[in-house]
């Protein structure tokens, strides 16, 4: 589906972050929409009539993919061949990490076994699937759709080639098991100049009257990007052997690209509370690993956290993977990651 001439095309955007870098590449066009409110968790999300709405309305979507949200791969699947829709996850350029299917970590900075970029062969890892099926944290039992899943892509790219778009949406990309990698691609600044990239592409495809701008916009973002990577590498090269415990494993990507030393998540499904056993463990973690911080967050107010630092030499901050604090717009992505250096940096440093 294409943009009317002159007109601003209908961009719908899943969560605040990807929205924010959307946003800065249709800047001095128009103005993408979110489908999620800000202060929610994509795990459970159930969309009101409204954005039910802007979701059928728009030209383009764009999302992470169905380890994340959820409650878009049905509606997004019924949408196949009608407009855009772009699945970050699945895009060139995109490197993916595996989920981690234990609460607990052993420090690596290259964690090297675990990265995968988008050309990599996934087949030797089916060994090692079985380990990541009891990892309910984003493995909605998305393996055993995966064939469906790939099966109507193949189906949407010959309609979409009809259309004469779709080829390009799809030559590069990858089919990917959303169950075995992490979803939380945004947190890495690489991944987020790949999105950027392909975004603006996809733009100009269904909207060329406006292609120039959209182009212009990419490179501004891209270098603008560049900068905040070395910004936060300086501010967090000082607390990058502090170990400390994450509420749940969302920050694999950041962890990797600024070399810190998370060693484990309070608990491995972020929507159920941890046991008894399991609060003794990470405990005994705290005090053998030296944790320096506890982070919770605020989508999730578990009082477990507080229970977990008690008596113990720990400090207790908060982490927001999501930016459920800040204000929509093109300058919100710089605000959620500088506020997660700001974060790490004031608790870690912390005597």
């Amino acid at each position: 589906m294409n943009a009317a001439a002159g007109e601003a095309p209908k961009v719908a955007v899943s969560i605040l972050p990807v929205h924010s870098l959307v946003q800065s590449i249709m800047e001095g066009v128009g103005e993408p929409e979110l489908i999620m409110d800000k202060s929610a968790s994509p795990h459970g999300y159930s969309m009101r009539p409204s954005q039910v709405r802007m979701l059928n309305d728009a030209d383009m979507v764009v999302w992470v993919g169905e380890g994340l949200e959820t409650f878009l791969k049905k509606p997004l699947s019924q949408q196949e061949g009608k407009k855009t829709v772009l699945e970050l996850m699945d895009i060139k350029g995109i490197t993916l990490l595996e989920n981690r299917s234990s609460g607990q970590w052993e420090h690596d900075h290259h964690h090297g076994d675990d990265e995968h970029d988008e050309h990599d062969e996934h087949d030797e890892h089916d060994e090692h699937e079985a380990e990541h099926d009891h990892d309910k944290e984003h493995d909605h039992d998305h393996a055993k759709d995966h064939d469906d899943h790939a099966h109507d892509k193949e189906h949407a790219n010959e309609h979409h080639d009809e259309e004469d778009h779709g080829e390009h949406a799809h030559e590069e990309d990858h089919d990917h098991d959303h169950g075995q990698f992490n979803p939380h691609i945004w947190l890495s600044i690489n991944n987020a100049k790949a999105i950027v990239e392909r975004v603006g592409d996809e733009l100009a495809k269904i909207d060329p009257d406006h292609a120039a701008i959209y182009q212009a916009n990419v490179k501004k973002v891209t270098a603008d990007l560049g900068v905040l990577k070395q910004d936060l590498d300086v501010q967090l090269s000082v607390v990058q052997d502090k170990p400390y415990l994450v509420f749940h494993d969302a920050y694999q990507y950041f962890e990797k690209e600024f070399s810190l030393s998370a060693v484990g998540s309070v608990t491995i499904d972020a929507e159920r509370k941890p046991g008894a056993k399991r609060i003794t463990e990470l405990r005994e973690v705290i005090r053998e690993r030296k944790a320096a911080c506890i982070f919770k967050e605020p989508q999730f107010k578990p009082a477990v956290v507080d229970v977990l630092a008690e008596n113990l030499d720990t400090n207790i901050g908060e982490l927001d993977p999501l930016g459920s604090n800040l204000a929509k717009g093109p300058q919100a992505y710089k605000a959620l990651m500088t506020s997660l250096g700001d974060n790490l940096v004031s608790c870690l440093a912390k005597k």
